[in-house]
């Protein structure tokens, strides 16, 4: 029999998925987005997330497909066509013969798990849009340049000043112009959205898309199936934004909505000590001053999901710790001695499962942490 190429399975999608019913809504006050190309919400300025028909159905995967789209029948409709670079499907590896896992999701594309969501992203955009304009302390930027360069689209991209060079030098290499601003994260979404506004190209930003988190639900899908359904007892995420954290929670309701899991994760949401505004909102901490970490990619100080995201860890009991600087250099070095090199941003989860170790060998727990960004990214601050 002869084997279906890539383009004909997505045609066929676009008849299996039609007329399916798609809406982003706004997840503070469920209002309908009026625009497809809509980042928030027009009435409340809440963010904005993606309602259509889901169901995980296991024979549905496209087995022939070698990337996060061979689950594209479990995705909005919208994206039928994707603009893909072959992201996903990253390999799992258990480490110090033990039950402890890590994802490598440095394996994707340009070094990131952000590869998903920009391949939903600009997937989405598509044809909508001449051009875009996002705000990133490194690892976003350089994924929505490269998808943005390869769908043939603008891009703009505006960083801060404390980037890591090699970040810097990857966004620039995909032919992005690239923006450094004075000032934090807050900062430099503040300036990309209004140079959007101003150029007219569309205001992408990974923290604010509702299309973005939807390839990053993609990671639950892949941890079921190379975990034959029965997952890992906790999952320790490195958290920011939010949208890894989101999304693989969207990703585990989904599952378990569909009858493919025995028990939910305990789910444990990662942020360095130094920038920890989910910990201090989720523990009630109050008003805290923040200053840099080593974990450069993880400096939101106030993310515009972070509502969300209290809700969603509340929803399915997870919790969320911090980790030191100093835990997370050792948690660093501890892997690349496993021959994992990732930046330090990607080594928070296992810094907090260090903590545990003893716990978690006397009850041989299975535990599970993604390793979100190569260390090449941060070579020349780290070396």
């Amino acid at each position: 029999m002869e084997k279906q190429s890539d383009t004909s399975l997505f045609t066929v999608l676009s008849h299996e998925r039609r007329g399916l019913r798609e809406e982003v809504i706004c997840y503070r006050c469920g209002s309908q987005a009026e625009k497809a190309t809509a980042y928030r919400c027009s009435l409340c300025g809440g963010p904005l997330i993606v309602s259509y028909d889901t169901y995980f159905d296991v024979s549905k995967i496209r087995w022939s497909l070698h990337s996060m789209w061979r689950y594209i029948n479990f995705l909005p409709p919208s994206l039928s066509k994707p603009v893909s670079l072959g992201e996903g499907l990253t390999p799992i590896t258990k480490i110090y013969d033990r039950q402890i896992y890590v994802k490598h999701e440095y394996m994707n594309p340009t070094g990131s798990f952000k590869d998903r969501g920009s391949s939903t992203l600009i997937s989405r955009l598509r044809g909508l849009v001449g051009g875009v304009v996002c705000d990133s302390s490194g690892n976003a930027g350089a994924s929505i340049a490269a998808y943005s360069a390869y769908a043939g689209l603008g891009c703009v991209i505006y960083s801060t000043s404390s980037g890591a060079r090699n970040k810097m030098a990857q966004i620039a290499a995909y032919g992005s112009s690239l923006k450094i601003v004075e000032g934090g994260r807050e900062q430099a979404m503040s300036e990309a959205v209004q140079a959007s506004d101003g150029m007219g190209y569309h205001y992408a930003g990974h923290a604010w898309s509702p299309y973005f988190i939807e390839g990053v639900r993609t990671i639950a899908y892949e941890i079921g199936e190379q975990f034959s359904w029965s997952l890992p007892d906790r999952i320790y995420i490195p958290t920011s934004a939010g949208t890894l954290l989101l999304g693989i929670i969207l990703g585990l309701k989904t599952l378990r909505s569909s009858g493919l899991l025995d028990k939910f994760p305990e789910i444990i949401a990662v942020q360095p000590k130094a920038i920890s505004p989910l910990y201090n909102r989720y523990k009630n901490v109050g008003e805290t001053s923040y200053t840099a970490s080593i974990a450069d990619a993880l400096s939101h100080t106030n993310p515009p999901r972070l509502e969300q995201m209290v809700r969603e860890l509340k929803i399915v009991g997870g919790d969320v710790v911090v980790v030191s600087d100093e835990e997370i250099r050792r948690a660093q070095r501890e892997l690349a001695f496993s021959g994992i090199y990732v930046e330090p941003s990607a080594a928070v989860g296992y810094a907090a499962i260090r903590r545990e170790l003893d716990e978690i060998i006397a009850s041989d727990v299975r535990v599970l942490t993604l390793a979100t960004g190569t260390g090449l990214k941060t070579a020349d601050k780290t070396e």
